[in-house]
């Protein structure tokens, strides 16, 4: 895997960027060839098909006792039960292998750092847009634990560290079966994943600890997916804000470009009722990809590359009981910079639409 960063020759674009004048970046799985593709389309159906599979195994379980298929239906139950059994623990092997996502997008995939900022301390990474599997911040977290220094243009200590952060994650996800075993015990531990609660994040921002990775616009942001479409809930999302100043955080926002070029969904229209079922915690899209049957949840990778991009990382005061107008005045500087972070590095992949907000 080589590090790119401009290429003069061709036009600009999400396969094609610019990532010069940036502090630090790492850029991977660009080789294009057969074996890296096959490699990385293998990764994304290993992300994908456990948190399917999980949802629906204990049904299929069931079925296989109904239908006297005891011992066959036992052992699949001993597999399911295990990780809540007996704690899973990391396996770089596959660490690796789920790395190799990259080499599935014609772009491959980056990380980057706008300025030099201070690892010193933990850092709540806020991601923009959540997508349908959030793969900027999944590159993100998995760059921390499966790279060295060097894969960066430019390094600090810790950088690495806080990048293996911990991520914040709906209860649903963090408790499906399979899932837990093959993605969060295997990739990261027990350690690497949380609720992401109120009473959980409370905790954590309050330990000082770990970093975090946080998606702010959660399933409602999901339910913006459109492809080619750059949107993020961010408007009424306040409720981290005011958690981030009670314990005094490093708040770091981000935007994944390409994030919103991996899917399209027969369900990209506004509604009522796709509202309700987002605000309580239910997807509400009906993805696609380029390819049909088993294969259809593949992700676009023709002309689609994933970069990641981190802007200025703010000190927030610690404030116990912060204001209306406290929590008012940092959120409005979080959409400003998120925009800034969007409109300042667009013309790196040529993109030329506008940042939806809603």
């Amino acid at each position: 895997m080589t590090l790119k960063h401009t290429c003069t020759s061709r036009p600009l674009s999400l396969v094609n960027p610019n990532l010069s004048g940036l502090w630090s970046t790492v850029h991977l799985g660009q080789e294009n060839d057969i074996c890296t593709i096959l490699r990385g389309a293998a990764a994304v159906l290993f992300i994908i098909y456990p948190w399917m599979m999980g949802f629906s195994a204990p049904i299929f379980i069931f079925t296989l006792f109904c239908y006297g298929y005891t011992t066959t239906a036992l052992l699949g139950l001993t597999i399911l039960i295990y990780p809540y059994i007996v704690r899973v623990q990391p396996w770089l092997w596959w660490q690796q292998f789920i790395i190799g996502v990259c080499g599935y997008f014609e772009g491959g995939m980056s990380v980057s750092f706008e300025h030099e900022i201070d690892f010193d301390d933990p850092i709540l990474f806020c991601v923009h847009p959540h997508g349908l599997f959030c793969f900027g911040s999944t590159f993100s977290a998995m760059s921390g634990r499966v790279l060295t220094d060097q894969a960066f243009t430019a390094s600090k200590p810790k950088l690495l560290s806080r990048l293996a952060a911990c991520a914040l994650v709906d209860a649903k996800v963090l408790s499906t079966p399979i899932f837990k075993h093959i993605i969060i015990g295997w990739v990261g531990g027990a350690g690497s994943f949380r609720c992401a609660s109120k009473k959980s994040m409370i905790k954590l921002l309050k330990d000082k600890i770990l970093s975090l990775y946080l998606m702010p616009g959660g399933f409602n942001e999901l339910a913006l997916l459109k492809k080619d479409c750059d949107g993020v809930c961010i408007k009424n999302r306040k409720g981290f804000i005011k958690y981030a100043l009670q314990y005094g955080c490093n708040v770091l926002p981000a935007y994944t470009f390409g994030e919103c070029s991996t899917y399209n969904t027969l369900l990209n229209e506004q509604s009522k009722v796709k509202t309700w079922l987002s605000n309580h915690r239910i997807p509400c899209v009906l993805p696609y990809g380029p390819f049909s049957w088993c294969l259809s949840i593949l992700p676009y990778r023709k002309n689609v590359g994933v970069h990641t991009i981190y802007g200025n990382l703010k000190k927030f005061p610690e404030i116990r009981h912060p204001t209306t107008e406290d929590v008012e005045t940092y959120h409005k500087w979080y959409v400003d910079e998120l925009v800034r972070i969007f409109n300042d590095n667009k013309w790196r992949f040529g993109i030329t639409r506008e940042l939806v907000i809603m």
